[in-house]
Parts: structure tokens; sequence; C-alpha cells
């Protein structure tokens, strides 16, 4: 157990680690190119999508698309985009409590990239299910119980409580703190990260999903330099 001593050791270094105007470059720098990464990544696949693949003439897309699937992963990517540049936008210029709204949403991103990668055939249920039926099979929880343990309840439960629901712990988020709003900002690289990952395990044995695999070397260069500069990365997760 942590003596108090360590305690404030640790909260020092953490602090100064969040204000350091390098590793904060750094994180923005990182959250523009992911953004701009997922977005441009979901416009091509949504193109190939859409006109290549079996699902139209077999007239099992209910949106005339060629791949339900492929089209499932491009609009979950476009969405991750604009998620993360909006994020990135508000952490930058003080609006700490709707940012971290935004992150919680990266976090069932996270969730739904997970199933698209691991479960055969998520992709297409999600893109052609009805709102009960997202209810249903892909509510957060129900796919944090599908991942046997993968995801912790109470990280979940965290971005609740910061951001995701007007709850008094908010006032943490409104003090207009730097380095809580850099402890944020590296957490949701930390799910960006993660999120990609999920893409490129399901791309790899997809031939139509070129747009990830020449994408792919450059996000790894970008997320290992990252994690070397940013100490925050080096924290353990909340108990």
């Amino acid at each position: 157990m942590l003596s108090e001593g360590d305690i404030t050791e640790w909260t020092t270094g953490a602090r100064q680690a969040a204000e350091d105007p390098a590793q904060i470059a750094v994180r923005n720098e990182l959250a523009g190119f992911t953004a701009d990464t997922f977005s441009r990544v979901g416009q091509e696949l949504h193109a190939i999508g859409h006109l290549f693949g079996p699902d139209r003439v077999k007239g099992a897309s209910p949106g005339g698309h060629g791949s339900d699937e492929i089209v499932a992963v491009s609009l979950l990517c476009r969405i991750a985009g604009e998620l993360t540049s909006a994020s990135k936008d508000l952490f930058a210029d003080g609006r700490h409590y709707a940012a971290a709204a935004l992150v919680r949403q990266m976090v069932e991103i996270e969730y739904l990239a997970w199933a698209f990668e691991s479960r055969d055939k998520d992709a297409e249920r999600w893109l052609r299910s009805t709102a009960e039926e997202r209810r249903d099979f892909f509510a957060p929880a129900k796919l944090r119980q599908a991942a046997n343990g993968k995801f912790r309840g109470k990280d979940y439960g965290y971005h609740c409580e910061l951001g995701g629901h007007p709850v008094p712990g908010a006032f943490v988020l409104l003090r207009n703190d730097v380095a809580v709003s850099q402890l944020m900002l590296s957490d949701l690289l930390g799910h960006t990260g993660r999120i990609w990952d999920h893409l490129l395990d399901w791309s790899a044995n997809n031939d139509w999903a070129v747009s990830i695999h020449k994408r792919r070397e450059a996000m790894y260069t970008r997320y290992t330099a990252w994690k070397k500069e940013d100490k925050l990365t080096l924290l353990p997760p909340p108990p």
C-alpha cells in the first residue's frame, strides 16, 4: 500500500507530466493526426463498402450497400474521427466537461470495435439493427459481459461520473485545470489506440480494407513516439 509520501510524489509527478508543454504538444498532435486518420479511413471504406460486395445483389442490405460489414466499420471510423477531433478542441479551449462527455462515447466506440473484430457478423448485425436490438445486443453492459472481463465496468463508470451524467463530481472538470484536461486527453488517446488495434485485427483478412493497411505504419510510428514522450501513459488504471 502506498504511503502518504508516495502518493504525494506520484501526484506531483503526474501533474508535472500533464502540464509539460512538450508533452501537451505531443498529445494534441497525435489527437489531430488520429482524428484525421479515422475520418479518412471511414470515408474511403464507405465508398468501397457501398460499391463492392455481395450484399446488394443478395438483397441483404437494407441500405443497398455492397458490404454492410465494411460500411459499418466505415461509420464507426467516421464517428470516432469526429469525436476525437471535437474532444481535442474542447479540451484545448477549456470546455473540459463537454470534452469528457465525448470521451465516454469513445469508450463505447472501443466496445463496438472489439465486437466487430471478435464476433462473427456483428458489424452487419449492428448496421441493420433496430433501436430495440441495439439495446438487447450492443448496449455497453451487454458488450462488456460478452467480452468476458476484457473491459472493466468500473472504468466505464468513471467516465459516466466524469462527464457522462450530470453529477456533483463534475466540479472537477469545471475548474479549468489544465492537468485534469490533459489526463483526460491522454486517456482518450489510450482508447483511440486500442480502437485502431481492433480495426487492424479486423482488417487482417479483409482485402478490401486497404485504407487501414496503408496507414498501419504511420499510426504505429506516431503511437510509439507518444508512449515514449507522454509520461501519463505510465500511470496505472484507477483502482
